[in-house]
């Protein structure tokens, strides 16, 4: 192939190639890190709905901090937890998303989504041992 730039130095001419061959290692870079985002479902964990539609993992997670955290005390279920934060649901068509077993303060406490039109509108925590309403955040408009 005959080179189109007789008038480039010996200098220039790799100084040319190596740009090419860095914008052409960067962009494969930037390629596998796509590929890497799409495969690990491009999402950061920051979707309320998309989580407490996801009881498979939520289970394995909250098997994993029941081992760690209650000591040999009896925990209550994730269905059991998610009964009693919709008793203190007071908006008619909000409903109790699924719980998700967190340490609290040192605690095992599960975190019960709230979830209305599809959305998160706040939050009640459930003792894991007790089953008390310790309370929580926001809430329906």
């Amino acid at each position: 192939m005959a080179d189109t730039r007789p008038y480039l130095s010996k200098i220039e001419k790799g100084a040319s190639k190596m740009i090419n061959k860095s914008i052409i290692a960067v962009m494969a870079i930037i390629a596998v890190a796509g590929l890497v985002f799409a495969a690990s479902g491009g999402t950061g964990g920051d979707d309320p709905i998309k989580d407490s539609e996801n009881p498979e993992q939520q289970n394995n997670e909250n098997a994993e901090i029941k081992n760690e955290t209650s000591g040999g005390n009896k925990v209550i279920s994730t269905n059991k937890a998610q009964e009693i934060a919709q008793k203190y649901i007071e908006e008619p068509e909000a409903k109790a998303g699924t719980p998700k077993l967190s340490n609290v303060n040192g605690k095992a406490v599960y975190i019960v989504p709230v979830i209305l039109n599809g959305e998160q509108v706040g939050e009640i925590e459930i003792d894991s041992e007790t089953g008390e309403n310790l309370g929580g955040a926001g809430g329906a408009p």
